[in-house]
């Protein structure tokens, strides 16, 4: 269900609960405007990996049920939806909000896209930083914002180090 609306599950660190998460919680287009989860100092960071991916730069899709549900058009605002990706059609999405968060989660994989290793201490500030996290980091003295994909840790007494996996839009989607 969650694969329905481009979401994934997270289980707590303690407790016995799954977490459903949106892949997209902001639109990659309004990230200048999102408060990060964690600031990263860059004193004692390194970036120590890129991968970069250029994916088409749609602006519309169609998402909709397969026999029953609902028929969704989802453009991103300010654009003429002129750029159409693959239609979505899914038997789970019967909602309008699905719809929008599907669609929502396929023009927002779009565009340049680097996902970039850091590598960092495990601080008493930020723990282990889950996937889902927004981070603001510096990169070569830009400051940029990504969303955490994923998190690898370290251990080697006496220091525990973690390397992110962050997903950063580099130019405008």
């Amino acid at each position: 269900m969650a694969g329905s609306i481009s979401a994934y599950l997270q289980p707590h660190n303690t407790d016995e609960v799954l977490r459903v998460l949106s892949r997209y919680p902001v639109a990659p287009w309004d990230w200048a405007g999102v408060t990060p989860d964690f600031e990263l100092p860059s004193a004692v960071m390194s970036r120590e990996s890129i991968e970069w991916r250029d994916k088409a730069r749609y602006n519309r899709v169609y998402v909709m049920g397969q026999q029953v549900g609902v028929n969704g058009r989802v453009t991103r605002e300010g654009t003429a939806g002129d750029y159409l990706a693959p239609t979505i059609i899914d038997p789970l999405i019967t909602e309008a909000v699905a719809a929008r968060q599907r669609g929502i989660a396929v023009l927002s994989d779009t565009g340049r896209i680097a996902t970039v290793g850091l590598r960092l201490p495990v601080l008493a500030e930020t723990g282990i930083i889950a996937p889902g996290s927004f981070v603001r980091y510096l990169d070569g003295g830009i400051e940029r914002i990504g969303l955490t994909r994923s998190v690898q840790v370290e251990v080697g007494l006496p220091s525990i180090w973690q390397t992110l996996g962050v997903e950063t839009h580099v130019e405008p989607v």
